[in-house]
């Protein structure tokens, strides 16, 4: 098959979603298919740059072709700056459909099935209209249900506005001939939505355990000088709302309190980060450092450093629908993990015995965590880390993930 993908976010880009794209395409190419894929200039999430700014490759184009491990690629242009703000992302978004709609109906080959990819939102539209126009079949790929979280979070309280905001989810449900989610509980959501549930596959988010494993390689983020005997607490990922990150920052006080020794480095970028930064130099925490985003292949090394890695969530109920890819990660690292995490999440991460859980958003509770694995035994530790690793062997394997979602891809094909 000639597989296609649009999607905002991709490599060099870090991230989950970027890891999703490149990590399956990889396989559906060792597996003899072709994969195009339409997509922004990089701006967000690159090592050693704010979030924001174009790298000087991509800048002063309005397209742009290359291939990227095999994988044909068709860049286009989108508005990006380093200030944030919802109404720059939405000019993000909308500005990255627009573009990607014209150059993925100028330059795209007609494909057998194109798989349009979501977050951000937006982008699904174009992806719908280009295989409306070129008749192929459109997989819908939700790995959030953005209008339910803009809904319950309360970005938008207008009536009108979020009975429109429905009222497009449901038009691109309906040209659907498949969907793509990445957790059970998406799919109930939708099959309460009347999406048939046979119509609905789960990919989830997995791990490529050839390359996350445990390993003697370290990497320590930039700056950090550990006493003898002070353990490192990780966190690696994006600042945002959602990760309720002043939690950790409330934890790693409250330890320090304690008299518990322990360093947190929280590495990545977002909107949330100015804040923390904020919170940091009003209170300091020499316990606490921030960190620019690292590139993905150093990222084995981070995990085999930390003696716990942390997944938190904010707390809002809606993240519960929601599973972070990285638990995956690190437990094929088979590093001990605290989660700060509720429904889906919760329950993979008790069921594989690879980790702790905390409550979403309470510095106290994700304190407590942290300082129970700390306190383990080191053999204690150790098997919970090889409970992880097994687990995500068995379960998340991406090869494994990326053979079933072929499947469902070639189902989807042949009712073109």
């Amino acid at each position: 098959m000639h597989i296609a993908i649009l999607v905002q976010d991709f490599a060099p880009e870090t991230g989950a979603g970027p890891a999703r794209i490149t990590e399956l395409a990889a396989e559906w190419i060792r597996a003899g298919h072709q994969v195009s894929v339409v997509t922004a200039f990089p701006n967000r999430r690159l090592p050693g740059q704010r979030d924001g700014v174009i790298p000087a490759p991509y800048r002063g184009r309005l397209t742009m072709r290359e291939d990227w491990n095999g994988i044909k690629v068709y860049r286009s242009w989108l508005y990006t700056s380093p200030k944030r703000g919802f109404a720059r992302t939405m000019v993000n978004n909308l500005t990255f459909a627009a573009t990607s709609l014209v150059h993925g109906l100028s330059a795209l080959p007609r494909p057998d099935v194109l798989i349009a990819s979501g977050p951000p939102y937006f982008a699904q539209f174009s992806g719908a209209l280009i295989a409306a126009i070129k008749g192929v079949p459109l997989v819908l790929e939700i790995r959030d249900l953005w209008p339910d979280y803009v809904a319950e979070m309360g970005v938008i309280k207008q009536q009108f506005l979020i009975d429109t905001m429905f009222a497009t989810e449901r038009w691109l449900l309906d040209r659907a001939t498949a969907v793509t989610v990445v957790t059970e509980s998406f799919k109930g959501r939708l099959v309460q939505k009347g999406v048939p549930a046979d119509s609905i596959t789960i990919v989830p988010n997995g791990v490529d355990t050839s390359r996350y494993y445990p390993s003697e390689e370290r990497l320590l983020p930039e700056g950090v000088a550990l006493e003898p005997g002070t353990p490192l607490i990780g966190y690696l990922g994006t600042f945002g709302a959602g990760q309720g990150l002043a939690a950790v920052i409330e934890a790693a006080r409250l330890l320090q309190a304690r008299g518990v020794k322990a360093h947190f480095a929280l590495v990545g970028d977002g909107p949330d980060r100015a804040a923390l930064e904020a919170d940091l130099a009003a209170r300091p925490m020499p316990g606490v450092t921030l960190h620019s985003p690292i590139p993905r292949d150093a990222t084995r090394a981070l995990y085999n450093t930390c003696d716990v890695v942390l997944v938190p969530h904010a707390s809002l109920p809606v993240l519960g629908d929601t599973v972070p890819s990285k638990i995956f990660e690190v437990m094929a690292c088979e590093r001990p993990l605290v989660a700060a995490l509720r429904g889906e999440g919760a329950r993979i991460v008790e069921r594989s015995g690879g980790g702790v859980l905390a409550t979403p958003g309470d510095g106290a509770s994700i304190a407590d965590a942290v300082e129970r694995v700390l306190r383990m035994p080191e053999a204690e530790r150790r098997a919970m880390g090889r409970a992880g690793r097994e687990f995500a062997l068995a379960e998340y394997d991406r090869a494994a993930l990326a053979r079933r979602y072929l499947v469902s891809l070639g189902r989807a094909a042949a009712q073109g």
